[in-house]
């Protein structure tokens, strides 16, 4: 009863050594939350395999869990977190209350950038410098960019970065480094031009874990089926599915099946596809991320927490313990399984 990610291992750590390769800059690999589906400590091994000297994380707990895998340094990417492990590199933003009576031996300090989530703004990065470097080492200044960016983000980085020097600031009071998220080969090519002196370190979690989609493969297994010959009343909630099949399959809410992610619908072709999926839902139109043979399935109701039942058109159907294709969110699915082939 297991809902399983398949990784092309050969396949999958080509792509890794390409990222690596492919940049002049050091290459900071984030691991959190789910592990983006393959789990953090998984991904903390790779790293090590890598021989890669830092790895981010979010949370004291992942740090605290990766430290019994992962040998290098760990940046903490939250500004209200602290921990006493002398691996740990903290992010520090103005609200970061936890530091008001300890200082941590090593941190970054982060910059408000155009997300506007948190961080300094130039004008109080001086300060801020000055109060935690009293008995600490600052490792470099922490940029976390919007993925959808409405300007180069090489030019708001090189004014915010003048900015900062023109304020009197040398670069190597924050050890010559900026940490920086999402951003493009190109835009990082010019940075490293007009700031040879700077080490720039580019967290990458999405690009790197799962950039080549072809090593990955998640598959259900077919818990049950049965042949639907007239309308027939099912589930929990007993809906009327038509003549078809009726197939079992492993994956529910406990897996991240079926659940929504929220995403505000505010151009016009993000609501039209809000408003032809619904009023197709009111037709009785519920497709999964399931299919078998290139063909989709439809929920027969909402998922359960740990299986789903499906509609399936047609004489031909997937046999009992066989595996159908799943296409699922990473960053927000639970795997039973991760088997590298």
């Amino acid at each position: 009863m297991s809902l399983i990610l398949h990784v092309d291992g050969a396949k999958w750590r080509t792509h890794l050594t390409a990222v690596l390769g492919e940049s002049d800059a050091l290459v900071v690999p984030v691991i959190k939350g789910n592990g983006y589906g393959f789990g953090i400590k998984v991904l903390a091994q790779e790293a090590k395999d890598l021989n890669l000297p830092v790895v981010a994380v979010a949370t004291v707990a992942e740090a605290q869990e990766i430290q019994t895998v992962f040998p290098g340094e760990i940046l903490l990417l939250s500004p209200s977190a602290s921990s006493d492990s002398e691996k740990v590199i903290h992010t520090i933003s103005p609200h970061s209350s936890v530091f008001s009576t300890k200082i941590p031996k090593k941190f970054v300090l982060e910059l408000l950038s155009p997300i506007h989530r948190h961080g300094f703004s130039v004008s109080d990065l001086g300060n801020a410098l000055d109060k935690y470097s009293k008995s600490g080492k600052c490792e470099g200044i922490a940029i976390h960019l919007p993925i959808d960016q409405k300007t180069s983000a090489s030019e708001w980085i090189d004014k915010n970065l003048r900015s900062i020097t023109e304020r009197g600031i040398d670069t190597t009071e924050f050890n010559n480094s900026v940490w920086v998220s999402h951003i493009s080969k190109k835009d990082l090519n010019k940075l490293t031009k007009n700031w040879p002196q700077i080490i720039w370190k580019i967290r990458i979690g999405t690009d790197l874990w799962l950039g080549d989609r072809g090593a990955l493969k998640v598959k259900a297994q077919v818990l049950d089926l049965h042949a639907i010959d007239k309308p027939t009343a099912v589930g929990y909630r007993q809906y009327r599915v038509g003549r078809g099949w009726l197939v079992i399959v492993s994956g529910g809410t406990s897996h991240g099946i079926g659940l929504e992610i929220a995403t505000p619908k505010r151009d016009f072709l993000s609501q039209l596809k809000t408003l032809t999926k619904s009023f197709l839902n009111l037709f009785g139109w519920n497709p999964s991320p399931f299919s078998w043979n290139g063909k989709k399935l439809e929920f027969a109701e909402a998922p359960h927490m740990h299986l789903s039942l499906l509609t399936l058109k047609g004489k031909a159907a997937p046999k009992i313990s066989s595996e159908i294709d799943v296409d699922v969110r990473f960053t927000a699915t639970k795997f039973d399984q991760v088997v590298f082939d």
